[in-house]
């Protein structure tokens, strides 16, 4: 009896061993897997905008937490926010819903993700940076059906995702304008950041939720892009460590929403550090005849200063879209 009792505890010590050994690997290399599932608070309304063919363009923001058993995964223990669009049909059916996610850990590191719903109903989860011990993280996985379905309003929708601190530049910095179809360059006119609301959390790191808007211009008035006489409409937080602290730079994370005359919307990531320029923008997704929309683009800077608090940004994009 003692001899199996002996074998049973060995046994069980390199199972444990190896867990162990997986988890500090992970940690070591920067690199892991995870799943889980958040607790969402309903979408909370910020705005919506009606087309004149029936659709509505509804503006949200969304908090929860995530549950995770991971404890090597940048969402365990995390809190979440979502800023987001969903654009419905005369209907109310969903044409598309895409977001970009906030996680804060306990320590304070952040991480940034965009989602994308698809016709299935699934979600694309696509991390695209993070700070901290996160900087440099990248990683795409799937957020699918509610975990159990609740009487109230409330959702717990289940995730899993890979993830690594791949140190990869912004988009800007890892494409070629030679791998895509079509170009265009412009200008952009935002008016200043409105602030929702700021947070400051105790490692002195302060975040800043804020959205502005604008008009899109490319330099040739028949340009046939997503930025041409378009609309804009960006959400998302601006990023300040403490001062004086090694906590990185200034910088934000934004979500873009550009809206052409014929009622077609791209949304973009955009990414801007201000000690390591220029911003870095990413398309997400689109509707119309941007649907599949795949590409990236870069700000070329200041086009010209003002004395008042609007600005004026050249920019250039590159994109191809899905063969007819």
């Amino acid at each position: 009896m003692k001899k199996i009792l002996f074998k049973i505890r060995i046994r069980s010590l390199l199972y444990l061993t190896a867990a162990l050994s997986i988890a500090s690997y992970q940690q070591c290399n920067g690199a892991g897997k995870d799943a889980g599932y958040l607790f969402l608070e309903p979408q909370e309304e910020r705005r919506a905008k009606k087309f004149k063919d029936g659709k509505t363009l509804i503006a949200f923001h969304q908090k929860g937490t995530v549950f995770s058993d991971d404890e090597t995964s940048p969402w365990h223990k995390a809190t979440f926010f979502a800023q987001g669009s969903v654009l419905r049909d005369k209907d109310n059916l969903i044409i598309a819903e895409v977001s970009l996610s906030e996680t804060i850990d306990k320590d304070g590191d952040l991480t940034w993700s965009a989602f994308w719903k698809k016709e299935d109903g699934t979600s694309e989860i696509s991390i695209k940076a993070g700070t901290g011990k996160w900087k440099g993280i990248a990683g795409s996985g799937v957020l699918a059906k509610n975990k159990v379905n609740r009487l109230d309003s409330f959702t717990q929708p289940e995730y899993s995702f890979d993830w690594e601190l791949a140190n990869l530049p912004p988009a800007a910095g890892r494409n070629k304008p030679e791998d895509y179809q079509f170009h265009d360059s412009g200008l952009s006119f935002h008016g200043p950041h409105i602030y929702d609301f700021s947070k400051e959390l105790k490692n002195g790191v302060t975040l800043l939720v804020s959205s502005q808007s604008g008009v899109l211009l490319s330099d040739d008035k028949n340009a046939l892009s997503p930025r041409n006489f378009a609309t804009c409409y960006d959400r998302g937080t601006t990023y300040k460590p403490a001062p004086g602290s090694k906590g990185g730079s200034n910088g934000d994370a934004m979500l873009l929403e550009d809206t052409d005359p014929d009622g077609d919307i791209v949304w973009l990531y955009h990414e801007w550090w201000y000690s390591n320029p220029p911003g870095s923008y990413e398309f997400i997704g689109g509707t119309g005849k941007w649907k599949g929309i795949t590409g990236y683009g870069v700000t070329k800077g200041m086009l010209k200063r003002r004395t008042d608090d609007h600005y004026m940004l050249k920019s250039e994009m590159h994109w191809n879209l899905p063969s007819k």
